[in-house]
């Protein structure tokens, strides 16, 4: 049925782009591609660890659809046909000026660099376990995105981006009053450097008719790019309810050619900081190889540690991308 839904949203921009176009000037010519520009990408990845079954899953296999509906009109529309609900996007922007642009509909949360990156564009296999697991929308298995409205807009080296959403996550209605706050800035003193800091101020309810709890997260990031080499890194610290969470990670990559990167990365994560033993970190090196600039083979092998237990829980990741 959503899936049927989905399929009528897309029909429908295009009988929308019909009457808009029969309604202005013939001699006017109308270009194909601002109504849609067609992109996704497939991953099929294997896993194996002492822990788990070893073998192959289709994770991802996305279709992302935008254009320009009128002057100054967008839309965004991403779908995951592996995921259930599929729909991840759902988003009209309309752009004022480059000071500031409305966003309105379901996308991500303006929150943390790794969030915002595409799972297409990520050097490791996996986002790290701070993102993953502090990150708004992402705590709550929501790939980082929610329902609401933000600004965002840039001036010179600043870029900002200040949001209202409602805190349940994708394809759910808010189940509690109250609305979520997040803001994110990022300045960038030169083209190679940029500098971060995101703040995020709501309250959560695990489902409908339940007690809202506290939920607060504050995020700074940092990253530098230059030829071959980038240096990432973020921390986040996070508070539900009475409990403290912190996590951070620190991330390196080499380009020595264009085909082939090299990517490390410590990850560490605190799920209550006034208790012992239960921090976790993971190691990773990674091997990149692009075919183009879409198409690629990742191979991770992830270190897991655990302060409480000492058992053996690492795991050899490879994915295969395949993108347009």
């Amino acid at each position: 049925m959503k899936k049927t839904a989905i399929f009528i949203f897309i029909l429908s921009l295009f009988l929308l782009h019909g009457i808009i176009c029969a309604q202005e000037d013939e001699d006017k010519p109308v270009s194909a591609g601002s109504l849609l520009n067609l992109s996704g990408h497939v991953h099929t990845m294997y896993s194996s660890g002492e822990d788990s079954i070893d073998g192959f899953r289709i994770r991802r296999a996305r279709l992302k659809l935008k254009g320009e509906i009128l002057k100054n009109l967008h839309y965004n529309l991403q779908i995951d046909a592996v995921k259930s609900p599929c729909l991840l996007d759902a988003s009209m922007e309309f752009s004022f000026s480059p000071l500031a642009n409305l966003v309105l509909g379901q996308f991500k949360v303006p929150f943390s660099l790794e969030n915002l990156t595409s799972s297409s564009a990520l050097d490791t296999i996996n986002r790290s376990q701070t993102v993953d697991k502090l990150c708004p929308g992402r705590d709550i298995r929501a790939s980082g995105r929610d329902i609401g409205l933000a600004v965002n807009g840039q001036f010179k080296n600043l870029e900002y981006t200040l949001g209202i959403f409602n805190g349940s996550g994708i394809n759910q209605q808010d189940n509690n009053e109250n609305k979520d706050i997040s803001a994110r800035m990022v300045f960038s003193p030169f083209e190679s450097l940029s500098l971060g800091i995101s703040h995020y101020n709501g309250r959560y309810s695990p489902e409908e008719g339940a007690e809202s709890v506290l939920k607060k997260r504050t995020g700074l990031e940092t990253s530098a790019v230059k030829g071959g080499f980038s240096l990432k890194s973020e921390i986040i610290f996070a508070r539900d309810a009475d409990v403290n969470k912190v996590g951070w990670y620190f991330q390196g990559g080499f380009l020595p050619s264009k085909h082939v990167q090299a990517v490390i990365r410590y990850d560490s994560f605190d799920r209550d900081t006034a208790a012992e033993g239960d921090r976790i970190s993971v190691l990773t090196f990674g091997l990149n190889y692009f075919f183009s600039k879409k198409t690629k083979l990742q191979v991770n092998y992830e270190f897991h540690g655990e302060e409480e237990n000492k058992i053996s829980n690492d795991v050899l990741l490879a994915l295969f991308q395949i993108g347009f």
